[in-house]
């Protein structure tokens, strides 16, 4: 039975939301850490005290942009990857990683890449326990070295492809960071995939 919520409750949701809006277009326009709570709620045309009634601190909503990338790669992008080789599916992974980002647009992200910002470096998000489940699927089919380590492949691809990100950024989106990527991608996985795994992919390019 799908939940019933009241006309406060649904408010209050709807008074969040407009208070999310506001904090990720000021973000976006001026920075994380150049705007103050002050000029969300006048952007948003709400009290102080709403929104702290909707979160807990302006790092709420830095919070909340990362878990909803983490959500949409725990739900929507796992259920993509059922098909497929090891290496097809890491390379469709950061494909969509490459497009989200893309799709949040150059601005936005310049503002996220900043030296302050250290939701990056958290451990066990969603997003890597995806990637980390089809690496280790990859290695117990026998597509991955065995002497590799998931977690350290995990850590290198993303600490490599954050770089790029930064590149495209420094260069003000003026390449396709998808194509970028899956060429990054392609080389970065040649130390840890198998000869065989290996073999596989160059005989199915020839095709």
């Amino acid at each position: 039975m799908k939940k019933k919520y009241t006309k406060r409750q649904i408010q209050a949701q709807n008074t969040k939301d407009t208070i999310y809006r506001s904090a990720v277009a000021l973000i976006e326009q001026h920075g994380f850490d150049n705007i103050t709570i002050e000029d969300i709620c006048k952007d948003a045309n709400v009290s102080v005290g709403s929104f702290y009634n909707a979160f807990q601190s302006k790092n709420d909503i830095m919070f909340r942009i990362f878990k909803m990338a983490d959500d949409y790669f725990e739900t929507e992008v796992a259920a993509r990857l059922q098909e497929g080789t090891t290496k097809e599916k890491i390379l469709l992974f950061f494909h969509y990683y490459a497009a989200y980002n893309t799709e949040r647009g150059i601005d936005f992200v310049k503002r996220l890449y900043s030296g302050k910002n250290n939701l990056f470096s958290t451990k066990g998000r969603a997003m890597q326990n995806v990637l980390s489940d089809i690496l280790r699927e990859g290695q117990a089919k026998g597509d991955i070295l065995p002497s590799s380590d998931v977690e350290e492949i995990n850590r290198f691809l993303f600490v490599t492809i954050r770089g790029l990100v930064y590149d495209w950024c420094l260069h003000d989106g003026e390449y396709s960071l998808t194509e970028a990527t899956e060429k990054y991608v392609q080389r970065l996985l040649l130390p840890f995939l198998t000869k065989e795994m290996n073999k596989e992919t160059h005989e199915t390019k020839k095709i």
